[in-house]
């Protein structure tokens, strides 16, 4: 039986907002998703604060990262779209 490696149902909240950011084409959307996705790792670095850094803290850290690349870039074109409107 073949598995599904694209289903992210059992994966963390915070892992499967960062995958809906990753994969939202409609740029009105997307900072609103890469928001999202951002509180959701803040608030799971938060609650694992206190717990030693493991592999989840390294993929915080990166997903944490990845985002905030993002959220620059999505801000850049959406200036840039709204100049080229004017």
């Amino acid at each position: 039986m073949a598995t599904n490696t694209n289903d992210n149902s059992h994966a963390p909240q915070w892992r499967q907002l960062c995958q809906a950011a990753l994969l939202e084409l409609d740029p009105e959307k997307l900072l609103q998703r890469i928001a999202e996705a951002r509180n959701a790792v803040l608030d799971q670095i938060e609650d694992c604060h206190s717990k030693p850094a493991d592999r989840e803290g390294y993929a915080l850290r990166e997903a944490l990262e990845t985002l905030n690349t993002m959220r620059r870039i999505a801000q850049r074109d959406l200036g840039v779209q709204k100049q080229k409107k004017t």
